[in-house]
Parts: structure tokens; C-alpha cells; sequence
């Protein structure tokens, strides 16, 4: 029996199923149920590996009315992107909703919220697509129309991603709400990663976009640090990440963290 308000959405990502540390600490400290939806903001699992977690699907369809799954690029990890549409949404339970480049109204006496989910990926810029070909992991997990994705690629999902946010921005909805993996912007980003190039596999300078756009908050994950939520104009952003508990990182992951609008 739910009786929790509409307004306050429940918000996770990068938990990483597909590592055994994650994936045990998880079974011994699930996420809270304390709102009545979540929203997990990427890198859960990979969904070629999908059948291996169904203990975490039946906990959190049995726990949470309703769940909003946004791909991370750790979703993609063994599949093909190609073979995805750019907008999509799959019912992965009943009430567990697979969904990226697409928007969700939640019906509320105040006016609709809306949900807008998007990867975002990130831009690349050429002068550093060398570098991050030869050490980020995506470059050799990732297929696209059967070969290896490359930062050419990666900056044309990028330009999707904006495409898709500048119209759902522009709705007429009362309040907004967007979830991404990648980050929207290098602000208040990780001391230990800061002034390395592969930083532009996780981050892109969107901050004149948002002041233009003015979300109300967006949540994003990552980078694996929980820092804490701070303002681009008139924009709350938010993260809340597991990260990987074998390299000390998770700190501050909060089970039961909570957004209200």
C-alpha cells in the first residue's frame, strides 16, 4: 500500500550490478523503499547480462510502484547501439520502464512534472579522440552496426541527446525534471579527475544550456563521486552514485535519497 506523493521521486545510478562486490552489497543493503517511484540515472546493468539480475528487477517491482531505467553507457556494454532507436522505451516489468530520449508527464493538483530522460552521452572533441580510444572501456564494449563505437559516434548521440532536450525543455509542462548519465557539466567535478582528457567521456559544458532552458533540477551519475547538489542558473542538479566498492568509491551513496518538486 502506497501513500506517498507524487512529488518526491526516489533516485539511484551507477549501482553495477554486473560486479560481484556491487551486486552482494546491494543484496545486503538494498535501496529503501521510502517514495513510491524510482528513478535509476544509468549504469545498472548491462543489458545483454540482464537474465543474471532478475533479483534486483523483482526487488525493485516489488518495492517501488513505479521505476523509471535509464540506460548508462554500461547498458550498451556486449550490445550494439545501432540496433536502438534514438528515443525508446521497453516495459522491462510491468512497472519497471526501460526508457531514454523520451519525456513522462506525472500528473499533480500543482500542474504536470515532467520526467525527461536521456543518456546525453558526450562531445568528444577531436584533438583527444586518440586518447580516449585507447582508455575508455566504451571504445571495446560497445558495437555499433557491428564495429567498435567510436567518438565520432559518441558525438553524434551527443547531438541526439541535445536535440531531444531542447524540444522536451520546451514543453509547457509546469515542472521538469531531467535524468541523465553523462554529466551537463564540469562544474563542481572530482578534484582526482580533474585536467584528465578522458573527462570527456563522462562531462560536457552544457551550462549555457540550462540557463537558457531553466529545469527545475536534473540528476546525473557518472563519475562514481557523490558530491553535493548545487545551482547552474536557476537549476538544482543532484547525483547519488554507488560507483565500485572495491576502488573506495560509494561514499555518501545514500539508499533512500529523495527529490521533491
Amino acid at each position: 500500500m502506497f501513500s506517498f506523493s507524487l512529488m518526491n521521486f526516489q533516485f539511484a545510478s551507477d549501482l553495477h550490478l554486473e560486479f560481484t562486490q556491487n551486486k552482494k552489497r546491494l543484496s545486503k543493503k538494498p535501496i529503501l523503499p521510502v517514495q513510491e517511484t524510482l528513478i535509476i540515472a544509468g549504469d545498472l546493468m548491462p543489458l545483454s547480462a540482464m537474465e543474471q539480475h532478475q533479483d534486483f528487477l523483482n526487488y525493485i517491482s516489488d518495492h517501488f510502484k513505479m521505476t523509471y531505467w535509464l540506460p548508462g553507457n554500461h547498458e550498451f556494454y556486449g550490445s550494439d547501439v545501432a540496433s536502438f532507436p534514438n528515443s525508446f522505451e521497453e516495459s522491462i516489468r510491468p512497472n519497471v520502464l526501460l526508457i531514454n530520449n523520451m519525456t513522462k508527464e506525472i500528473p499533480d493538483s500543482k500542474g504536470p512534472i515532467a520526467l525527461i530522460f536521456s543518456t546525453l552521452w558526450s562531445y568528444i572533441p577531436a584533438h583527444i579522440t586518440e586518447i580516449v580510444d585507447r582508455r575508455v572501456q566504451d571504445f571495446n564494449q560497445i558495437q555499433w552496426n557491428g564495429s567498435q563505437i567510436t567518438p565520432l559516434v559518441y558525438n553524434q548521440l551527443h547531438q541526439n541527446a541535445l536535440e531531444f532536450l531542447e524540444v522536451a525543455l520546451g514543453s509547457n509542462s509546469h515542472r521538469k525534471l531531467v535524468i541523465s548519465h553523462h554529466l551537463p557539466s564540469f562544474m563542481n567535478y572530482p578534484k582526482k579527475h580533474q585536467n584528465d582528457p578522458i573527462n570527456a567521456c563522462f562531462a560536457s559544458n552544457l551550462d549555457d544550456f540550462i540557463q537558457k532552458t531553466t529545469p527545475n533540477a536534473w540528476i546525473f551519475g557518472h563519475h562514481h563521486s557523490n558530491i553535493p547538489s548545487f545551482l547552474i542558473g536557476q537549476t538544482r542538479l543532484y547525483t547519488n552514485q554507488l560507483g565500485y566498492p572495491k576502488f573506495k568509491e560509494g561514499a555518501g551513496f545514500d539508499r533512500s535519497a529523495t527529490i521533491s518538486l
